[in-house]
């Protein structure tokens, strides 16, 4: 087998497809296609990814199969079918796809330009307009915002056209991706069986990445396999692990079902060990965003004896915690809080919080800054009461009683 990468996968692909009539979209080609199943879809052919060395690779000939097979699809483009969009759908199809993308964009126009129907004001935005899309919205913000987002490697939006009554679409292109779905939930299925007893599960909480690409345990072999930890490596150091650590030997501490983990999750800025969690519960903690309402999270991150002693977290994690305490301040006229509040974290330790209101047309976009000395009286007060609630107990949630709000200082 000749093992290439995502990108030259990517590359090989748009050469196969070059002039094909139905526009190829080989960007959909990475790493994270391969969360939910083994096999990516390019237009009713499934390619099988393969792990090696920590990097994902695909097979030469499934690209080359895979790409001729797409090129030479019989198409006849004046052979048009109603292409019945809607999200009632319970499964995830192409279909139902495609009309989130036009019931995102027309609530983003209604959103910010309002609403000119005749009628009851704001309207449900269900009332095709002359583009065939709701409210004010136009077919080309569609394509400024999804025109580059494949479905099956394949990009519909060039290939659909209204009617002026319904969205219509190439026979042959409805019919393969309608392939292209069946192929899909049936990789998905087989994705969600266990590896070892062959039952069938939730593929978002039995399916754990590793170094050699992803398995699919259920609770019970999990167990079977892996240990609770006993926090044996409390007080290491990260870079004094063995290369035979073997984080796999243990059950995740943060997931609250048996799980396989993955790595040794640690501080970064301390650089203790904290203990073993799966790749979905390591991606969560890297990402920061929210993870201290996670239950269990603000004991696994206490689990570092430097911010234990130092009583605080990693700065990813402390706009959450401000976010607990203070409010910002009104914008303008507008009475409403701000729909998402995103905080940075500053070189001086300050935090610069993004808000957005979209419900406000005049200010839909501010900043506001709380001091470095305030955001570290707030840390330390957050990690003093979650110490005295016993914080240090494996999978156990913690809830802190907010103050009463302050206003974000500017």
């Amino acid at each position: 087998m000749a093992s290439i990468s995502p990108e030259y996968a990517n590359q090989l692909l748009a050469e196969l497809t070059e002039g094909c009539p139905v526009p190829a979209a080989p960007a959909s080609l990475s790493r994270y296609t391969f969360q939910t199943s083994n096999h990516v879809l390019i237009g009713d052919t499934a390619v099988r990814g393969y792990k090696y060395k920590g990097r994902w690779r695909l097979d030469d000939r499934d690209i080359r199969a895979a790409g001729n097979r797409l090129a030479s699809l019989p198409f006849d483009p004046d052979d048009m079918v109603d292409a019945r969009l809607s999200s009632a759908e319970h499964n995830r199809t192409w279909r139902s796809q495609i009309h989130r993308w036009f019931e995102h964009i027309s609530y983003q126009d209604q959103s910010a330009n309002g609403c000119r129907c005749d009628g009851q004001q704001p309207c449900n935005r269900t009332r095709p307009n002359r583009y065939g899309l709701g409210c004010g919205a136009t077919f080309e913000q569609v394509k400024e915002r999804y025109g580059r987002s494949p479905i099956a490697c394949t990009s519909p939006l060039p290939l659909l056209t209204w009617s002026g009554t319904t969205w219509i679409v190439p026979r042959a292109y409805a019919a393969l991706l309608d392939r292209a779905d069946r192929i899909a939930a049936e990789c998905v299925e087989q994705a969600a069986r266990c590896s070892r007893c062959n039952a069938t599960g939730d593929v978002w909480k039995w399916r754990t990445s590793s170094n050699s690409g992803y398995t699919t345990l259920c609770p019970a072999c999990a167990a079977s396999l892996a240990r609770p930890y006993k926090d044996h490596l409390r007080g290491r150091l990260y870079a004094s692990l063995l290369k035979n650590s073997q984080p796999e030997a243990f059950l995740c501490r943060m997931c609250p079902g048996p799980r396989q983990a993955v790595y040794w999750d640690h501080c970064h800025t301390h650089g203790f060990v904290r203990g073993p969690v799966c790749a979905s519960c390591n991606t969560y903690e890297g990402g920061g965003h929210r993870f201290i309402h996670r239950p269990g999270a603000v004991s696994q991150l206490l689990q570092c004896d430097g911010c234990r002693r130092d009583r605080t977290v990693p700065p990813r994690h402390q706009p959450d915690i401000v976010l607990q305490t203070f409010v910002p301040d009104p914008h303008g006229p507008c009475a409403k809080q701000p729909h998402s509040a995103w905080g940075s974290v500053e070189e001086d330790g300050s935090i610069r919080f993004r808000m957005r209101c979209w419900q406000c047309t005049s200010t839909s976009e501010w900043e506001q800054v709380v001091p470095a000395a305030q955001v570290r009286q707030l840390v330390r007060e957050f990690v003093d009461k979650a110490l005295e609630t016993g914080a240090r107990r494996p999978r156990q949630g913690h809830r802190l009683t907010a103050r009463p709000p302050h206003r974000l200082c500017t």
